[in-house]
């Protein structure tokens, strides 16, 4: 099972969430290992003759893929209330399809670099797109660290950390003048068997952006003959709407995998953001606000279930919800469940598994 993703989602609606196979390809997964071949009772003894040797003999342990963990996803996500027509004044359902992959790549047990890119296709009519059936790239994440390089004795509590940097290739961080996002992790994790492979973790990241310009912008001012004022076009292309500078997320997670094939996980996050703040004082404003208005709220919560039908293939059903923490009317959302809560059926093709397969029915049919 893998680590719990709680975050990964790029719906379009939510605040901040295709491999097609040959015959060849087809016939490596879906055949199994080879039957093994009888022992020819002629030939046994070898060296030591008719001797029985009575010591069992040693496996060798089963060297680490370098590419573990890496992955193509297709992803069917959907908000629980477009599912009922009152739940809202106005109906206006969500449906999407998410494709994504992950390279990872460990250069020893514990040492990674790895990347992640997502592409985003709504099927309902989109509210965000500029034309129908628009696929919308989302940003390019390249990643670097180790996983559970530190044990702490006495304890078995492990230490990971990890470097995300963020490039801005969507269409949302460019109108963000996003140049460049650096957030270091830190995570603390422990692992128990009982009744299965049960892990606790937590985690705490740390955001810095760095943009262009303190607000967004548009990509076209709204009076195009501004260039020829003396005032220029500043006024006319941002929209008022402030960047996050900086960025604090921290959260736990619980995952449990009783079978091989089977396990469950869920996660909760809060998420903070320090917008840049407003640095004009305008005299002619009395009133003034008796907290600060720079810093916002979010959560995240996720759970989810996975299956492995096959070591190439794995299948996730969860459920959702990332969203800001007030409501337009300055009301708390449940942060369980709200307007934001979505559903989704992932598929995941394992590159680690589709390889042991492959290996595994190319050297069963070499062999016979």
């Amino acid at each position: 099972m893998r680590s719990n993703s709680c975050f990964h989602s790029s719906a379009a609606r939510q605040p901040d969430r295709r491999f097609s196979s040959a015959a060849l390809l087809a016939a490596g997964l879906l055949l199994g290992p080879p039957a093994a071949r009888a022992a020819d009772p002629g030939a046994g003894g070898g060296e030591h003759g008719g001797e029985i040797n009575l010591e069992a003999p040693v496996e060798p342990e089963q060297e680490l893929a370098p590419w573990r963990g890496s992955e193509f996803s297709y992803r069917n996500v959907a908000t629980v209330s477009g599912m009922d027509r009152s739940a809202e004044l106005t109906w206006n359902p969500y449906w999407a399809m998410e494709f994504g992959f992950k390279f990872r790549w460990y250069f020893d047990e514990h040492w990674f670099a790895g990347a992640r890119l997502e592409v985003t296709r709504e099927v309902t009519e989109a509210d965000d797109t500029t034309y129908a059936g628009e696929a919308w790239l989302q940003d390019l994440l390249l990643s670097g660290g180790g996983a559970r390089f530190v044990t702490i004795p006495g304890v078995g509590i492990d230490l990971s950390a990890d470097v995300t940097l963020t490039l801005p290739t969507s269409k949302v961080a460019r109108a963000r003048t996003l140049y460049l996002g650096i957030g270091p992790n830190v995570r603390l994790s422990r692992s128990w068997e009982l009744g299965g492979d049960w892990q606790v973790g937590y985690h705490v990241r740390f955001n810095s952006y760095f943009h262009e310009a303190t607000t967004a912008e548009r990509e076209t001012p709204l009076i195009p003959t501004c260039a020829s004022s003396g005032a220029g076009c500043e006024a006319f292309v941002n929209t008022g709407v402030r960047n996050a500078q900086w960025r604090v997320q921290h959260g736990v997670d619980l995952s449990y995998q009783p079978l091989e094939w089977l396990g469950f996980s869920a996660a909760f996050e809060h998420i903070f953001d320090w917008l840049y703040p407003i640095e004009a004082d305008d005299p002619r404003l009395s009133w003034e606000n008796e907290s600060p208005t720079d810093l916002r709220h979010a959560s995240a919560f996720e759970v989810e279930a996975t299956f492995a039908p096959i070591p190439a293939l794995e299948i996730g059903i969860g459920y959702s919800t990332i969203s800001p923490q007030l409501a337009p009317d300055s009301t708390y959302y449940n942060p369980f469940y709200n307007r934001y809560t979505t559903l989704y059926l992932d598929l995941r093709l394992e590159i680690e598994g589709l390889v042991d397969q492959l290996t595994e029915a190319f050297e069963g049919g070499a062999a016979t």
